[in-house]
């Protein structure tokens, strides 16, 4: 009967600490997994605040090249705007200097004509009309005002871009936590007067 106690107590007893055992791992894994990820956080957090945006440096950047400060300030979605505002204007300034130029050359060849003249010109359109010089004349300046329209635009479309880095820099860095705290507390104050004077005093905290 005793033997049986015996074995009964062993059997119990290794149970205890194959249990306790058991809970120890859990323990241990629990603990290395909420330090796993609090580490990821802390990597996170980390790389947040080494990323620091500079308004100047997103300024020079799209002044050196269009783009590159969006790029700076992580605004991809902008890149289509920019490069597409410059794309348009170059294209513009392209066509108009073309016409202008084909027109000035029919132009200066009619220019020390006689009066009245007229020259073949072949247009846009295949067919070859006679156009005179003043006919000639109003061509080249509207396609060199176009030209010329072109560049002005697309100077203020870098200017914009320029801006833009520069504002949304400034934006980005600046803080805009909304914590406001109000604070009550009793005032005591005797204003030139025999007797005291109590009230409240409202304290707003800005942080």
């Amino acid at each position: 009967m005793n033997k049986k106690y015996w074995i009964i107590g062993l059997l119990c007893c290794i149970c205890s600490c194959f249990f306790q055992a058991q809970a120890q791992v859990v323990r241990a894994d629990t603990i290395n997994l909420a330090t796993a990820k609090t580490d990821v956080a802390k990597t996170k957090d980390s790389a947040k605040a080494k990323y620091k945006i500079i308004p100047r440096v997103a300024t020079m950047r799209s002044l050196m090249v269009p783009g590159w400060g969006q790029i700076y300030n992580r605004q991809y979605w902008k890149l289509p705007l920019v490069y597409g505002g410059f794309g348009v204007n170059v294209y513009f300034i392209i066509m108009n200097n073309n016409n202008y130029q084909y027109f000035r050359k029919y132009y200066e060849e009619i220019y020390y004509k006689a009066s009245g003249t007229t020259i073949e010109v072949i247009d846009f359109d295949g067919a070859t009309r006679a156009l005179s010089a003043d006919q000639l004349k109003r061509r080249v300046d509207a396609y060199r005002r176009n030209r010329d329209g072109s560049y002005l635009i697309l100077f203020v479309v870098w200017a914009a871009n320029i801006i833009d880095a520069n504002v949304t820099a400034h934006l980005k860095t600046f803080d805009l936590t909304d914590d406001i705290s109000l604070k009550i507390q009793p005032s005591f104050s005797s204003p030139n007067i025999a007797e005291p004077v109590f009230g409240a005093k409202l304290t707003f905290t800005l942080k």
